[in-house]
């Protein structure tokens, strides 16, 4: 698979949550855990990850991170900021990590 299918697939997954974060805004930060999808770049994925909506808020407080299940990590674009029992942050690297901050929903110009 192409990096730009691959990117592509993160972009969508990541615009989901948005939407499930956005949703979630009657919920305090520290209720219990929420259903995210994992941010993985494998478009076969349909993973969910559980995380409360504060855990996900430190997630995207930087562009370049993702949540992901553990065992989705592509140590060729990316590599584990934070590990956790349910989920993995992982960090773009290079040309991925220029996508990312490029495509950040959160981004305005």
């Amino acid at each position: 698979m192409s990096t730009d299918a691959k990117a592509r697939n993160e972009e969508i997954f990541r615009h989901v949550n948005e939407q499930i974060e956005a949703i979630s805004q009657s919920i305090t930060a520290t209720d219990p855990t929420m259903e995210f999808l994992c941010e993985c770049d494998n478009t076969a994925c349909h993973g969910t990850i559980r995380a409360t909506r504060a855990e996900y808020e430190l997630v995207r407080a930087e562009p370049t991170h993702f949540i992901v299940l553990p065992e989705h990590v592509d140590p060729q674009i990316e590599h584990v900021v934070v590990s956790d029992e349910r989920f993995l942050v992982v960090e773009k690297e290079g040309e991925a990590a220029s996508d990312a901050e490029e495509h950040d929903p959160r981004e305005t110009d």
